[in-house]
């Protein structure tokens, strides 16, 4: 069954602080929301562009007002660079995405009013679902002052410049897994060719994830996330072993982050994905 183990003595009852609001409403489109999966095999490479998306006058004030709200329930966010995607090109031997960049205001706006009409932003993510040597799923739960408290998901994060120095967005994953859990490039055994594309309502996030296995075991994994994780943003991890009852508990989890959930169910039903090839980024983008 699944097994939870913390890091700390965090209560749960702690996210009922000011802000919760703000935070319920981002945990809420990360955990429900319409999530298309697809495979890829390809080659997956970024290149950014020199181009920032370009904001009305009145879409910054909107979004610097809702920013300043979040900030004040919330002073731990920080309006960081996000990267976006501008364009998708499918090659005969990969796929290329070029990339523009944001702030982290725009795409939280875009993420907690998506009814709204307001210049989109479709940031990327890149994760990974990490297996153990004794045969345990590698989940992380999101940290209290977090933008998604509570909510379960694979080890990953959001794309940035110093990832793309060769393209690869695999860098993403491995800087994510070292901040996060103290899990090292060289804990990394192998990194399956095939990978996971997921796509929320309206292309509002784009993300890769990967299938990985660590030659660690479930404890010496834990051991060294105390001792080492240094991040912050995981309060503790998530162990499922790979038996159906235990992948069947993890889907109950309200916490448990969509595309998670879709890569889980799909699976454990032995159901096929559609390829990444087949789904047309610009007639799905409205």
């Amino acid at each position: 069954m699944l097994s939870c183990k913390y890091k700390g003595k965090a209560n749960r009852n702690i996210i009922y602080n000011a802000g919760w609001r703000y935070k319920k409403v981002s945990s809420q489109y990360v955990c429900g929301n319409n999530t298309k999966v697809f495979v890829c095999s390809d080659n997956v490479s970024f290149c950014l562009s020199e181009t920032e998306i370009s904001l009305s006058e009145a879409e910054i004030k909107t979004i610097n007002t809702y920013w300043q709200e979040a900030v004040d329930k919330n002073p731990s966010l920080f309006d960081g660079i996000v990267l976006s995607v501008k364009s998708v090109e499918k090659l005969s031997q990969g796929i290329k995405i070029e990339l523009e960049k944001t702030h982290y205001s725009h795409m939280t706006y875009v993420m907690n009013h998506k009814n709204e009409n307001i210049t989109k932003c479709r940031a990327v993510a890149v994760g990974g679902c990490i297996v153990t040597a004794d045969g345990y799923y590698v989940l992380g739960k999101m940290s209290n002052h977090t933008s998604f408290p509570d909510v379960i998901q694979c080890i990953g994060g959001g794309l940035s410049e110093e990832d793309i120095f060769d393209g690869n967005p695999v860098h993403t994953f491995l800087r994510e897994c070292r901040e996060e859990i103290g899990l090292t490039s060289e804990d990394i055994v192998s990194i399956d060719d095939k990978k996971y594309f997921y796509i929320r309502d309206n292309q509002s996030t784009v993300g890769i994830c990967y299938t990985a296995k660590t030659g660690l075991t479930k404890e010496t994994l834990l051991q060294r996330f105390r001792e080492t994780a240094t991040d912050g943003e995981i309060e503790s991890l998530v162990f499922v072993n790979e038996t159906y009852e235990a992948i069947s508990d993890l889907l109950t989890q309200p916490s448990l982050v969509d595309y998670a959930k879709v890569i889980f169910e799909k699976q454990l039903l032995d159901q096929s994905f559609g390829d990444i090839r087949e789904y047309d980024f610009e007639s799905s983008y409205i």
